[in-house]
């Protein structure tokens, strides 16, 4: 029986060395960047599997001097530092390569270093979220030719019509592209060069005055955040596209054809925002939608409850989506102030025309609003008596945590004859937003239901 006992170990046994590569390699890839390094360091093995294990590089997790330890280098320039270090002394491909505090302050050379490097190291994943002002215009186009990529965030960089031209990111299926400049052209070829894209985000773009989305066969989400100055939104055969979500200005014109899957649409900003002093309007506010979508059943609409103009906005904007089955409202009063359009919006909507949607397929609606606002209580009154079908109804405001005013409210709804005696009316006070992640709407039926602020994006 002693014989089938294990030998007792010698404390010089290396344990590490007994264990195969793979697992080493396994678990090295599960460690965040700053323990992978501290980690490689116990044994000449793990460094040969840390060497053959994909490069997993956050800049979060990166340490670096402690301002005052070193007064002749800031904490950012440390960083970059660190950053071209790692790069260099790993051989092997990069799985993650994600900076949110890294500066290229000076250093854009260094940052298309850094870019050439990662296409040739097959990089799977980039991403570039740090403040806009931090990048300056680094030119990013090896990124389009790697094969290996699968997602590419960049924040406040550049990519030319030459570079993009030369796309060729067939594996690449997320791209966002923020605060980037980028010409209307580079954009189709990015396009045509990344064959099995599902999301594309583009948020504050500069060099587009119109997006054109077309024969992108394999995308489900579309994201446009935009500027006054965007004249046009066109999105052609998609029949993979599900969402198109961003704050989409009616002085643009939207047209979507080829499009069967999309079933959620928002926000639509009827409201112009507040103009700065000197400021002028765009012209074209009426453009809007060019023609119904049948297939959208989810819809986000913010406006000024306060004003009749943009409520007869909206009376016409419910008239391009027939089949609607939940209505999301968000009033852009509190961020304006008074109008001096203000109205209450019963003396026109009553004699408004019966809206299809309303009428036959609207199960759900959520309104929300900061503050106190009469004319958003009365056009839920107005949803609220035409609405046949009509199931949910929830009525966000901070006011709610006052239980005398949400009585009061209660008291006037119930006085608009409700047209569905299955309905439920219910008041919640606001709740804090999430930031706009593609990973958060994906994992929501309802993308405008979860919290997350696709508005303020």
């Amino acid at each position: 029986m002693a014989g089938a006992l294990a030998r007792p170990r010698n404390a010089s046994d290396d344990r590490i060395n007994e264990l195969p590569e793979v697992l080493l390699s396994d678990i090295l890839s599960r460690l965040g960047t700053a323990e992978a390094a501290r980690t490689v360091v116990l044994s000449t093995r793990l460094h040969d599997a840390w060497l053959a294990t994909p490069l997993r590089l956050d800049d979060l997790e990166l340490p670096v001097p402690a301002r005052g330890k070193v007064p002749s280098i800031e904490p950012w320039t440390a960083r970059a530092d660190v950053v071209t270090r790692a790069l260099a002394s790993h051989p092997g491909p990069v799985a993650l390569f994600r900076l949110s505090r890294t500066s290229f302050r000076g250093r854009v050379p260094a940052a298309e270093a850094w870019f050439r490097k990662l296409a040739a190291k097959r990089a799977r994943e980039v991403s570039l979220c740090f403040s806009p002002e931090w990048c300056h215009d680094a030119l990013a186009d090896p990124l389009l030719g790697c094969p290996t990529l699968q997602v590419l965030a960049l924040g406040k960089c550049h990519l030319s019509d030459a570079g993009a031209s030369a796309a060729a990111a067939a594996a690449l299926t997320e791209l966002t592209l923020s605060e980037t400049c980028i010409s209307e052209a580079a954009l189709q070829s990015v396009l045509s060069g990344c064959p099995a894209l599902r999301s594309l985000v583009l948020k504050h773009v500069h060099g587009l005055q119109r997006i054109r989305v077309s024969s992108c066969r394999s995308l489900v989400l579309l994201g446009v955040w935009h500027y006054k100055q965007l004249d046009e939104i066109t999105v052609e055969d998609a029949p993979c596209l599900e969402r198109l979500l961003g704050n989409m200005r009616l002085n643009a014109a939207i047209t979507v054809t080829g499009a069967p899957k999309l079933t959620a649409f928002g926000y639509a900003v009827v409201s112009i925002p507040h103009l700065f002093h000197g400021e002028r309007a765009p012209q074209g506010v009426n453009k809007g939608l060019r023609a119904p979508i049948h297939s959208v059943k989810i819809l986000a609409i913010s406006v000024k409850f306060s004003s009749k103009k943009d409520m007869e906005k909206v009376m016409s904007l419910l008239d391009s989506f027939p089949c609607l089955e939940t209505l999301h409202f968000q009033s852009s009063d509190y961020r304006s102030g008074a109008d001096k359009d203000c109205t209450t919006v019963s003396d026109y909507i009553q004699k408004r025309y019966p809206i299809r949607c309303v009428a036959r397929y609207l199960k759900s609606v959520i309104l929300e609003c900061e503050q106190h606002n009469p004319g958003m209580l009365e056009f839920a009154c107005f949803l609220l008596a035409r609405a046949h079908v009509l199931q949910f109804m929830r009525i966000q405001s901070e006011m709610c945590d006052i239980p005398k005013w949400v009585t009061e409210q209660q008291n006037l709804l119930s006085q608009s004859n409700m047209a569905s005696l299955e309905a439920e009316v219910v008041f919640e006070g606001m709740k804090q937003r999430k930031d706009f992640t593609i990973e958060g709407v994906n994992a929501l039926s309802d993308p405008f239901d979860g919290g997350i602020n696709i508005l303020g994006h």
